[in-house]
């Protein structure tokens, strides 16, 4: 199974883990009762959550796309190439620090623009990204030994590779967290 298989695979296993962390977190939380078909507007903090995954996934797409136009190799020793790429996840990981600091300020704040369910959902929200994260380092260290197993010798620009993979799931899975922890069964 080549690369990318591989890694469609560990993409697939880690967004399972993670929706089946929000649902657990979900139950956690008690049940609001509304009347016929209505419905709960979206909190700030939803809102504030699907922008920042908006942003964050379409610059983790962007930085992937690169490497894979480019082919790893290519990309390690093309300094504009692999400086571009380090430059869109940082920038991804700016949105979101501008998210985590947006959503302290409004809790410190206390003027009910975040409640209690939201403080409970923010809490929950990261019980999948430990399992997220084990399944990408799973998936690489799986593809990498198959696809070097003849010489034993993985180059090492993979383990920049992997490294970005482990951050940009972490932030990812954090943020779906949220989002589907609000997600009404």
């Amino acid at each position: 199974m080549g690369f990318l298989l591989w890694i469609i695979a560990g993409l697939l296993i880690a967004g399972t883990i993670v929706y089946r962390s929000a649902r657990r977190t979900r139950q956690l939380l008690p049940r609001i009762e509304l009347p016929g078909d209505e419905r709960l507007p979206a909190t700030l903090l939803q809102r504030y959550a699907g922008r920042t995954l908006l942003v964050v996934v379409l610059l983790t797409v962007l930085a992937a796309t690169m490497v894979m136009y480019h082919g790893p190799q290519v990309w390690w020793t093309s300094d504009p190439v692999r400086l571009t790429v380090t430059l869109v996840l940082l920038a991804a990981l700016v949105a979101y620090l501008v998210f985590t600091l947006r959503i302290r300020k409004l809790e410190a704040r206390g003027d009910g623009s975040i409640d209690e369910r939201d403080l409970a959902i923010m809490r929950g929200s990261y019980a999948g990204v430990g399992g997220a994260m084990m399944t990408v380092v799973v998936v690489w260290m799986i593809a990498l030994t198959e696809g070097y197993s003849d010489t034993g010798l993985v180059p090492t620009y993979y383990l920049y590779l992997v490294f970005w993979s482990c951050v940009m799931t972490n932030v990812i899975a954090s943020i779906a967290g949220i989002l589907l922890a609000y997600r009404r069964d």
